[in-house]
């Protein structure tokens, strides 16, 4: 019974002194964090998780190694708001991934981001096509910012008295240089009209292609590989 009493005592602590730490991080929630908060919350989480089911370790020991963590995230932010210098060492900065409207290759191979994660990254922005993009930034958060182009800025077809159109979701048909049979069949279409259309590209090769979607109201859309 006292073991029983000694994690409840722990755990009700522990969750305490992390709410106080998230608070005292300034962040309103998890996926506003950069990775230096993210593995700070892992260490002292870790922390709190060993003392609960270590007898040995009293409570006051948890309180005191949460503050201290707290109070050395304080300092450090405190740091990186005076000195900017410091903040490329704790803070991750953000990435132009997309500039007028081309894929940085290097920036992408840095950020250690694949076609399929910058897709995923552009559809949560409700976002289905590359051609849409003028300016895309990777943020530290991991989250993508963009500015479309200007023909693709959202506006009510009410506005200007024109009729709906039937929307056409864009097929990815090439990615990384690798030809995705499967969207090809969907479309009904073969490996060898893929080759012939890529060739009004100058392309004689799949892995000359970094990217290439396909939609119905406007055709092929492509992007090279670039060094």
């Amino acid at each position: 019974m006292h073991e029983l009493i000694s994690i409840s005592v722990e755990l009700t602590v522990g969750l305490f002194a992390l709410l106080l730490l998230t608070k005292m991080m300034g962040r309103a929630s998890m996926s506003e964090s950069t990775p230096f908060d993210f593995i700070s919350m892992i260490v002292v989480g870790d922390f709190v998780s060993d003392a609960i089911y270590d007898p040995n370790t009293h409570v006051f020991k948890v309180i005191y190694a949460i503050l201290f963590w707290g109070i050395v995230i304080y300092i450090i932010d405190l740091i990186t708001l005076k000195f900017n210098k410091t903040r490329r060492f704790f803070e991750s900065q953000p990435s132009l991934i997309i500039k007028k409207g081309r894929i940085d290759r290097q920036v992408m191979k840095k950020n250690r981001v694949d076609m399929n994660h910058l897709q995923m990254l552009l559809r949560d922005r409700s976002i289905f096509s590359l051609r849409e993009i003028e300016y895309a930034v990777l943020e530290p958060n991991g989250k993508v910012s963009v500015i479309r182009k200007s023909d693709n800025e959202p506006t009510v077809r009410s506005d200007f008295s024109l009729k709906a159109k039937n929307v056409c979701l864009p097929v990815t048909l090439i990615s990384d240089g690798v030809i995705i049979e499967k969207n090809l069949d969907t479309l009904g279409k073969t490996k060898s009209w893929l080759m012939h259309e890529l060739k009004n590209y100058a392309v004689s090769e799949a892995n000359q292609v970094m990217f290439a979607e396909w939609r119905d109201d406007d055709g092929l859309f492509i992007q090279k590989m670039s060094n």
